[in-house]
């Protein structure tokens, strides 16, 4: 059983690092205003999955560690990554990578929109066909962030249910 929730942490890390790694990269790519909240969260869940996964990696040879607190962090920790996945989807919603006009002024994608002349207009970063590729490849990252928190969110659950089971046959 401690083999399999070894794997488990290894897969969760991984995922944590790849969620981390997504977010920073949409982060460096915002040029006009503030950075979405939405991906700094996302960044946040990252790094708090890979804290996570080295304090529960950690559990299997420090038997302290061990359950109560395991279980709090991965329960955090699951609810954190579901709610950043969540957010990502939503904020994605009607967004198509193969089409740019979709995707140009979308808040996690544009690289940031300053209102010129009245407010009557809105002029973005990656805004115009000439950037498509540079929103294309914006899309597909954010994309797979959700779906890497998504997939976080999953793992988190898993390594609670092994954890919760193996504690219990362990008294």
């Amino acid at each position: 059983m401690q083999l399999f929730t070894g794997i488990l942490r290894v897969v969760q890390l991984l995922f944590a690092v790849i969620v981390l790694g997504l977010s920073i990269t949409l982060a460096k790519g915002q040029h006009d205003g503030v950075l979405p909240p939405a991906t700094g969260y996302a960044a946040f869940t990252g790094a708090l999955g890979i804290v996570a996964s080295l304090i529960g990696f950690a559990a299997l040879f420090i038997d302290s560690l061990d359950g109560v607190i395991t279980w709090l962090i991965d329960g955090v920790t699951s609810l954190a990554l579901l709610a950043g996945g969540i957010t990502y989807a939503v904020l994605l919603r009607g967004t198509s990578c193969s089409n740019w006009q979709t995707l140009q002024d979308n808040v996690l994608l544009s690289g940031g929109c300053a209102a010129a002349f009245d407010d009557s207009f809105k002029a973005c970063y990656y805004a115009g066909y000439h950037l498509y590729s540079e929103l294309e490849g914006r899309c597909k990252s954010a994309t797979a962030d959700a779906a890497f928190m998504i997939l976080g969110f999953l793992i988190c659950v898993a390594v609670l249910i092994v954890s919760f089971v193996s504690g219990r046959y362990r008294r």
